[in-house]
């Protein structure tokens, strides 16, 4: 009988048995073979050997000897040790699999970026209550900011996908229309009742109109500008571009603002103010929903399937 190898004990902590050391073990004592062990687990029989002894060395005993024939003996330690290492084995992966459940049942952040005044757009209200329901462990945060500013974070990584206005002019990203949207003229309501029907930009020649400053949209703002101008209108430009500050200019100065014509709807509108329609079709701009070239995330191409898919219900 040969003499069984000296085995070093008490090397390494028993609190750190490495699992992948445990299933190299169990691999040789089911095989009762290195050769057809390092098959099953296909790694090299050498370094297999390696892992075997690395851990005989953390257990305090020998694993396996060899008989004169070569063959691969199971020692008496080992094999009390094979069925707690097999139950190991069964736990790591039911540990494993149930950690996986959890990690796809939990919530999915999506980080989208929208101007402020986008949140009454009965299209981006739709399109993300309608997600929301179809996909409740999804969760929206929303970050305000102009388009060319959401373009800038977006292609830094900052947010997932933003909702844009005006022409889509970055190289970068794709975007899908979601609808067009007409401008109007905040004025005070004493002027909205003179004002002539249908109601023209030449009813406002001669005078000044406020809209947003070139650098916060400058496609979007080069397509609306010269229109103004063309029709004699004089342009001078807002300090802030949120509904609350246009009703402060409009107040404070008593100049008609350039504004969304579906905010004539928005509840917190005061009656004070009226938004006029324009009778100007060319005075319209797209909302659309804009992703990075190439993003196809899950969560990313869930939404814009999504609001592809509700365009087409729509048309």
């Amino acid at each position: 009988m040969r003499r069984r190898r000296a085995v070093n004990k008490g090397r390494e902590s028993m609190n750190d048995l490495d699992i992948r050391l445990v299933r190299c073990f169990v691999a040789v004592a089911n095989e009762r073979s290195f050769t057809r062990a390092a098959e099953r687990l296909r790694i090299a029989q050498p370094w297999l050997s390696v892992q075997i002894r690395r851990l005989e060395e953390q257990l305090g005993f020998q694993l396996f000897d060899r008989n004169r024939n070569r063959a691969v003996i199971v020692s008496p330690e080992a094999e009390s040790f094979l069925p707690v290492a097999q139950d190991y084995l069964v736990a790591a992966e039911r540990a494993a699999a149930t950690a996986r459940r959890i990690r796809d049942q939990a919530a999915v952040y999506l980080n989208l970026g929208a101007p402020d005044f986008s949140a009454d757009m009965p299209t981006r209200t739709a399109i993300i209550d309608g997600f929301l329901a179809r996909h409740p462990r999804y969760e929206i945060e929303i970050h305000n900011a102009w388009t060319l500013e959401l373009l800038k974070r977006l292609g830094e990584g900052e947010i997932d996908m933003a909702f844009t206005v005006g022409p889509h002019v970055d190289p970068h990203s794709e975007a899908l229309v979601l609808g067009r949207y007409g401008l109007g003229l905040l004025v005070p309501v004493e002027r909205a009742g003179r004002a002539p029907q249908p109601l023209t930009l030449s009813a406002f020649a001669g005078e000044k109109v406020a809209i947003f400053r070139r650098n916060v949209n400058p496609a979007f703002h080069d397509s609306v500008a010269p229109i103004l101008e063309t029709a004699g209108i004089s342009l001078t430009y807002l300090p802030e571009s949120s509904l609350t500050a246009m009703l402060q200019f409009g107040q404070r100065t008593g100049v008609p603002v350039l504004i969304g014509e579906w905010q004539r709807d928005v509840p917190h509108m005061p009656d004070n103010f009226s938004v006029l329609a324009l009778d100007e079709p060319s005075l319209s701009f797209n909302l659309n929903l804009v992703r990075r070239t190439g993003d196809r995330r899950p969560a990313v191409t869930a939404l814009w399937n999504f609001a592809a898919q509700s365009l087409r219900v729509a048309a």
